[in-house]
């Protein structure tokens, strides 16, 4: 009986061990398809949307222009900067990494890989020491991180350096092992404030451009004011497409169109004329403690704009070059420096001798002649009215002209070109607005017309009186002013701009050459209204201009919406300087407009034309001028020093940028320019000065000078602002 049991028990064995493998395999089946449809479903889900987009095409954001000087220096770059990661889900990056051996410098266990990977890091990028990346990377691991930064706002060439590092070179599918980057773009001007108000500002779409732009996207860089607004349709591109496509071990995007890269914009500025007059204008505005200044510098012979220089005082009481607006393009009063333009209009109507005398009294005979004010000279002649800017001599001269028509006096100033000189690729230029079409039935009205000859009522942005003088200085030629030479393509010009002349007979040359004599006195000879500024090394020519100042006031109109108006405010003034040099041989045209200086004793030549006068003196010590037979241009010293940018990027941008070096302004005020004054009690700072320059403010304070290198001061060897003592030796290093 017994046997029985056991075979029996025998033979059921088997059985129970087919059925405990048949339970085991339903229960990981079980699992399996539980994990996959439920725990896993995300990434199968992912997978399967992969699938399903294959062919899917989608856009490639194209690259945005660069904004160029005159001579190919970048203004304005988008560049590609990228962000490498270390990937910690790829099991052999982290098996590469972690294999334990004693840490070369002792405390603690690492790896030879992760060791050599930290020494690369602490080299390249010295953000970290060799320890704390170690320490970083180890946490970020250690917290089951699924990546850890390794550097941030690297170039392309920065990243295949990184990839080169060993634990990286070994390759699956073309990829690094374990190292990835992100990609986003960056704006940069490296030249900063110098020329903030022209070019403006590009950036990342915010929402207010997206709700004003329907057709922006999030990712998408545009001009936010200056150029970069004006010009964003060129500045930003083509898109193009990509597709995504099956790869070996995965998925790839394939370009399919490529984008196409914005116009690269070649502008007319030069950094060292840019340079020249804003740090002049800021020296003098500072001192003159004035609401605003601008200042332009004009080839004569081709209009295009060397400079375009802008200072104001902002609301915390400091002055800055990053202005509300662009002072130059916008219309003002202008002054007494619209006297030449009145009268050429009545030489070019009328018979005037220059030099003939005649009477001015009766000068507007509907309102009695025009009110007596300060010294007049009677008899006087045409050249005299410009010498001395006789108010109503001017108006007695445009007025017998145009007697019984007084309304083509403004339509002839329409004609004669100068109302397209204000076409210009900024957002806001002003045309000049002129007062058009009065009736005459009122005596105001003959006022008002009357002070239009001289300065006020017509509105002209300084740009456009620039292209007046320009067109004096130019035989009668009107140039339109021009500030966009080229567009390129890879680096080839696809379109040139070539300079255009707007009025080939603004004035006869003879007439030109008449105003030329006069404008030469009023800074020349001992009754000139500009005479404080005629001792220099170069001979110039212009005309002094002085307004009453105006103060904008918001009220509110009769639809309940803000309005600016203007009014004048008692007291203070707008001097204007604008002219051209050398006069022998003019080759550059300039104006300069200061707006309410609050310092005593002040005179539209010792202010806007001591400006001028700096301009030009220190054009002319750094050889930009061809004035002299032995004149040898030395372009090492046309080089200006680039100014402190907004982002904080090491030397490796700039040699990216292929930029000039830094020198070193920290002397210098973020937003001003340090100026020496021979009254100063402490040392000053010269840095940014040419040698000449320096070279004079320091002599002057009785400092013995030592200067090597080329170019401008960047560096001194004595602090600013330690006590002054005569006979101090001070070595200057020129870059």
């Amino acid at each position: 009986m017994k046997n029985k049991k056991v075979e029996k028990k025998r033979m059921k064995s088997p059985y129970w061990f087919v059925i405990t493998i048949a339970l085991f395999l339903s229960i990981t089946i079980l699992a399996a398809a539980v994990k996959t449809s439920i725990i896993d479903a995300p990434k199968w889900n992912e997978k399967a949307a992969g699938i399903w987009r294959l062919g899917e095409e989608s856009d490639a954001m194209p690259a945005r222009g660069d904004i160029l000087a005159h001579d190919g220096t970048p203004l304005a770059q988008t560049v590609a900067l990228y962000t490498a990661y270390i990937d910690f889900r790829d099991p052999r990056i982290d098996m590469k990494l972690y294999r334990d051996t004693v840490f070369p410098h002792g405390g603690g266990v690492d790896t030879l890989n992760l060791d050599t990977l930290c020494s690369y890091l602490a080299e390249k990028f010295p953000v970290k020491t060799k320890r704390e990346y170690y320490d970083y990377i180890s946490k970020k691991r250690d917290r089951k991180s699924s990546s850890c930064i390794l550097a941030e706002n690297i170039t392309d060439l920065q990243y295949q350096e990184l990839k080169e590092c060993p634990i990286f070179k070994k390759k699956r599918n073309g990829r690094s092992l374990g190292l990835t980057r992100n990609r986003c773009y960056k704006r940069f001007y490296p030249y900063d404030t110098l020329t903030s108000v022209v070019l403006g500002r590009a950036m990342l779409a915010t929402e207010q451009m997206l709700d004003s732009n329907p057709s922006y996207k999030r990712n998408e860089w545009h001009g936010s004011s200056g150029m970069e607004l004006k010009l964003d349709t060129l500045l930003f591109g083509r898109y193009g497409t990509v597709q995504r496509r099956q790869e070996h071990l995965g998925y790839g995007m394939y370009e399919v169109v490529a984008p196409v890269k914005g116009y690269d914009v070649v502008t007319t500025l030069d950094m060292a004329m840019q340079d020249i007059a804003q740090r002049n204008l800021m020296h003098m505005v500072k001192s003159q403690r004035a609401d605003y200044g601008t200042a332009v510098i004009m080839e004569v012979s081709t209009g295009e704009i060397r400079a375009m220089a802008n200072v104001e005082r902002n609301k915390d009481g400091k002055y800055t070059f990053n202005t509300r607006r662009n002072y130059a393009i916008t219309a003002i009063e202008p002054g007494s420096v619209v006297k030449p333009l009145s009268l050429l209009m009545a030489m070019e109507n009328g018979n005037i001798d220059p030099m003939r005398e005649f009477n001015s009294e009766g000068a507007i005979p509907e309102i009695g002649g025009y009110k007596k004010i300060g010294h007049y000279k009677n008899p006087i002649t045409a050249q005299e009215v410009i010498i001395k800017s006789d108010n109503r001599g001017v108006c007695k001269l445009v007025g017998d002209v145009y007697r019984g028509r007084y309304n083509d006096f403004v339509e002839d100033i329409e004609k004669s070109g100068i109302m397209e000189t204000a076409e210009l690729p900024l957002p806001g230029a002003q045309r000049p607005r002129l007062t058009k079409n009065m009736e005459f039935k009122k005596r105001w009205q003959y006022f008002a017309y009357a002070q239009m000859i001289f300065g006020y009522y017509n509105r002209y942005a300084p740009v456009s009186t620039l292209a007046v003088y320009n067109a004096i200085a130019n035989d009668g030629r009107m140039m339109k002013p021009q500030l966009v030479k080229a567009l390129r393509r890879e680096g080839e010009p696809d379109i040139v701009y070539e300079p255009e002349c707007v009025n080939e007979h603004f004035c006869t040359p003879l007439h030109a050459r008449q105003m030329r004599e006069m404008l030469h006195g009023v800074v020349n000879s001992d009754i000139g209204t500009a005479k404080i500024i005629r001792d220099g090394r170069v001979e110039i020519a212009g005309k002094t201009g002085t307004a009453k100042a105006q103060i904008e006031r918001v009220v509110i109109n009769s639809k309940g919406l803000p309005e600016y108006r203007e009014s004048y405010y008692e007291g203070l003034w707008r001097l204007a300087f604008a002219g051209f040099f050398p006069y022998d041989n003019p080759q550059y045209s300039c104006i300069v407009v200061i707006d309410k200086p609050r310092k005593n004793g002040t005179s539209a030549g010792g202010v806007s034309g001591g400006v001028f006068r700096a301009i030009v003196e220190e054009m002319y010590s750094r050889n930009m001028l061809d004035c002299d037979v032995n004149y040898v241009p030395i372009e090492g010293d046309k080089t200006p020093p680039r100014h402190n940018v907004s982002y904080e990027a090491d030397e490796v941008i700039y040699d990216y940028l292929a930029q000039y070096p830094m020198p070193d302004t920290s002397a210098v005020e973020a937003d001003t320019v340090a100026v020496a004054t021979s009254d100063a009690a402490t040392v000053p700072s010269v840095i940014g000065y040419t040698p000449t320059e320096a070279l004079y403010q320091l002599e002057k304070l009785g400092f013995d000078v030592e200067m090597t290198g080329t170019g401008r001061v960047a560096k001194q060897s004595i602090k600013p602002g330690i006590p002054l003592q005569k006979g101090m030796q001070m070595k200057l290093t020129l870059k």
